[in-house]
């Protein structure tokens, strides 16, 4: 008869397979729902040179583009708002120019609050082309000083208003996200009510896309700027719920193995020996056979 197994050796070893079979278990149900991509390292050291983190989300070389560009079509249009009110000869041009002003006006303090939040330089002054423009501009007086205005503003309005729009359906920055929303809506705003003075010549306007462009396949692993864990499907599902079913069943028979180990062999109470006969100590007692009827 083997001796018996201590109990606290059976149940040390129990709880050791337990935790090492429920350790997997999570393992694998942990990289079952998430994908795993490995971006090279030449590509993520620059990802990581153009991508900023910040409190609302990355900050990518797009958002930080579009606070400057607005930041100088601000400084535009509130000049020659301000101009236009003066110099316009059409009543409508002078109204809108006093609207653009002050909705420009606007803009600049929200663009200007939103880079200093997130750490973005501002210029203080408008491109050199759009320099060129006011000093052009500021030189016309009357109906051609009234055509200029409206044209140069709502070709300047259809260009942003694009860049715009990108940042919006794209930026990871919640900031830049409510940012972009709001100017859009300005811009939308400005190019409606520069239509209206019927000034606007559509025939000197950038042609549009010949097309629309379908989407394009999804971007390449190390291109992706966050990783986000998808949902786990009916297969990973499933896989996981055998692993589940496995571990306990083995378990469950490590621990029944263990037990049968450790229990005594115990004999019915008849079947145990009998003492010897006196007189002679190492001879086995005489075994009963059964009488046999002849």
């Amino acid at each position: 008869m083997r001796p018996p197994v201590p109990r606290f050796v059976r149940w040390t070893v129990a709880l050791a397979v337990l935790a090492a079979l429920t350790l997997a278990v999570f393992q694998y149900w942990g990289t079952s729902q998430y994908p795993i991509a490995i971006a090279p390292r030449g590509q993520a050291e620059v990802q990581d040179a153009n991508w900023l983190p910040t409190r609302w989300g990355p900050l990518g070389p797009a958002d930080r583009d579009l606070l400057v560009m607005i930041r100088q079509a601000g400084l535009c249009g509130g000049s020659s708002g301000q101009q236009a009110q003066k110099q316009g000869s059409n009543p409508q041009v002078r109204t809108v120019a006093k609207r653009l002003s002050v909705d420009y006006g606007d803009l600049d303090k929200q663009v200007r609050a939103v880079a200093g939040k997130l750490g973005v330089p501002l210029p203080d002054q408008p491109t050199v082309q759009q320099q060129s423009w006011l000093n052009e501009l500021s030189g016309q007086s009357g109906p051609k000083y009234d055509r200029m205005f409206a044209q140069h503003l709502r070709v300047t309005d259809g260009e942003v208003l694009p860049a715009i729009t990108a940042v919006r359906a794209g930026t990871r920055n919640e900031l830049m996200r409510s940012f972009a929303a709001n100017a859009a809506a300005l811009v939308n705003r400005h190019m409606e009510a520069i239509e209206r003075t019927g000034l606007v010549d559509y025939s000197k306007l950038p042609a549009p896309p010949a097309d629309v462009a379908p989407a394009g396949p999804p971007p390449a692993i190390d291109q992706v700027v966050n990783l986000t864990p998808i949902r786990a499907t009916a297969g990973n599902n499933a896989s996981a719920m055998i692993a589940a079913l496995v571990s306990v069943a083995g378990v469950l028979i490590a621990l029944g193995v263990l037990g049968s180990t450790g229990r005594r062999v115990r004999q019915p109470a008849g079947a145990q020996h009998r003492s010897a006969p006196r007189g002679f100590p190492d001879r086995p007692a005489p075994r009963r056979r059964a009488a046999h009827r002849w």
